[in-house]
C-alpha cells in the first residue's frame, strides 16, 4: 500500500485554512446556520466526531457510532450533539469531549445533558474555563457520565455571549479497564491515545482548584512553590526552605500557552539544572491547533516536571529561578503557571536491630532436623509522620 503525500504548498494552505491541525484530512463543511448531511460512516466504531468553528465550520464525516450531525445555533448560542444509547455500541463503554476556547477568565463553556425523550436536562459543568484569570488558548476534556449516556440523549454546549470563543469540539468513544493503582492519592479516570493520564477531577467537570499547601507522604514532603496562575514573562523566583538535607527533589508545574519548541530553563541557588520535560502528545490529539501564524500550538494545562540532585539543594532557603525560553518565530503568546511544587526526599530514619533474646535452634534426634523458634520481624517506624489529606 503506497503512502500519498500532499505537496508542502498544498498542506500550509489547508493547515491555514482550517486552523486546526486534526482536521486538515477533512473535507466537508457546513454553514453557520444550518447543518451538514454528513451521513456516511467514517470507518471504525472508536472514530472521534471533530468539529472546527473558527475561521469556518469544518466538519468531519459521521463515525459508525453517531446517527445524525451536530446542529450549531449561534443565535442560542449552543451546538447539541446526539449522542445514542450505548447498547447499539457494545464497545463503547463511555465519550470524552474535549473544547477548545480562547478563555477570558469567565468561567468557560458549560456543558449540559438533555435526556432522548427531552423531559430532563442535566448540568454536566458549571463551567470549563479560569475564574477571574484571562488565559487566552485553553483546552478541556471531560468524561461524560455513563449514568447520563447508557440511555442515550444530546450533549448541549453554551457559551452564552462568547460563543466566537469557541474554536473546536471533539467527541471520542472510550473502553473501560480495570486499573490497578498504586497510592491512595491518585485518581486516574481517563487515559488517552499519548498515554497521558487525567486524573478523575480534571474531567469531571469541575472547576479545578489549586493544590495549596504542603503535603507530607512518609519520607516524601510535597511543597507548594505557588499554586495559583501566575503570569511568566521572562522568569519567575521561588524561595523553598529546607530544614535539613535530603536525597533529591522533584520540580513539577502545570503550563499554558507554551510553544512546544519554547524551554523552561530551571536554576537552583545560580546553578543551571536543566529543563522542565513535558510528556509526548499524539498529532491528532484534539487539543493540538495552530497559532495564528500557523505555528503548533498546544491548548490547555500541560504537566511537567525536572530532577534536581541533591548537590544542588541545600538546608535553609533555597533559589528556584524558572526562565522561558522562546522560540524562534514565536508570536510571544502569553504563557502561564499553576501548581507550582518542588517533591523532596528525605532519608528515612536508620534500622535499629530489635533488642531481643537469641532464638537457638533445637535438634530432634527423632527426625534428624531442626526446628527453628518462631521469628520476630519488627519493621522500622517512618521517618516522617504520614499525613495526608484529601485535596481537591
Amino acid at each position: 500500500m503506497g503512502l500519498c503525500v500532499d505537496s508542502p504548498s498544498r498542506v500550509n494552505m489547508r493547515i491555514m485554512n482550517l486552523k486546526l491541525l486534526f482536521l486538515v484530512a477533512l473535507s466537508l463543511g457546513c454553514s453557520w446556520v444550518g447543518s451538514v448531511d454528513a451521513s456516511v460512516p467514517g470507518g471504525g466504531t472508536f472514530d472521534p466526531f471533530l468539529l472546527a468553528l473558527k475561521p469556518s465550520v469544518q466538519m468531519s464525516p459521521l463515525p459508525a457510532w453517531m446517527e445524525s450531525p451536530a446542529r450549531i445555533d449561534p443565535e442560542a448560542s449552543c451546538i447539541e450533539v446526539g449522542i445514542p444509547p450505548l447498547w447499539r455500541q457494545s464497545v463503547v463503554d463511555m465519550y470524552a469531549v474535549t473544547l477548545v476556547f480562547d478563555d477570558a477568565g469567565d468561567g468557560g463553556p458549560v456543558l449540559e445533558w438533555r435526556s432522548h425523550d427531552r423531559t430532563h436536562t442535566s448540568k454536566i459543568s458549571y463551567g470549563l474555563g479560569e475564574v477571574d484569570n484571562p488565559v487566552g488558548l485553553n483546552s478541556r476534556t471531560v468524561l461524560l457520565p455513563q449514568a447520563l449516556t447508557k440511555d442515550g440523549g444530546t450533549l448541549v454546549i453554551l457559551y452564552k455571549g462568547k460563543f466566537d470563543s469557541l474554536m473546536s469540539v471533539a467527541i471520542r468513544p472510550c473502553r473501560e479497564n480495570a486499573t490497578a493503582v498504586i497510592g491512595s492519592r491518585n485518581a486516574p479516570a481517563l487515559i488517552d491515545e499519548g498515554f497521558q493520564v487525567y486524573e478523575d477531577r480534571e474531567v469531571n467537570g469541575i472547576h479545578l482548584t489549586p493544590l495549596s499547601g504542603d503535603l507530607q507522604r512518609g519520607s516524601i514532603v510535597e511543597a507548594e512553590l505557588s499554586a495559583p496562575v501566575e503570569l511568566l514573562e521572562d522568569s519567575i523566583e521561588f524561595v523553598a526552605p529546607l530544614d535539613g538535607s535530603v536525597e533529591g527533589g522533584m520540580i513539577k508545574l502545570e503550563a499554558l500557552g507554551l510553544d512546544p519548541e519554547a524551554q523552561l530553563l530551571v536554576e537552583v541557588n545560580k546553578k543551571t539544572i536543566g529543563n522542565i520535560s513535558f510528556p509526548g502528545f499524539e498529532l491528532n490529539d484534539p487539543s493540538l491547533v495552530t497559532d495564528w501564524n500557523g505555528r503548533l500550538i498546544l491548548a490547555g494545562w500541560r504537566k511537567g516536571s525536572l530532577f534536581v540532585p541533591a548537590k544542588y539543594l541545600a538546608p535553609g532557603e533555597n533559589s528556584i529561578v524558572i526562565s522561558l525560553k522562546r522560540s524562534e518565530m514565536e508570536t510571544g503568546r502569553k504563557v502561564f503557571l499553576r501548581n507550582s511544587q518542588i517533591h523532596l526526599r528525605f532519608a528515612p530514619r536508620p534500622f535499629t536491630e530489635p533488642n531481643t533474646p537469641d532464638v537457638q535452634p533445637n535438634f530432634d534426634a527423632e527426625v534428624g532436623k531442626e526446628v527453628v523458634g518462631k521469628p520476630d520481624f519488627h519493621l522500622p517506624e517512618s521517618a516522617l509522620v504520614p499525613s495526608d489529606p484529601v485535596r481537591q
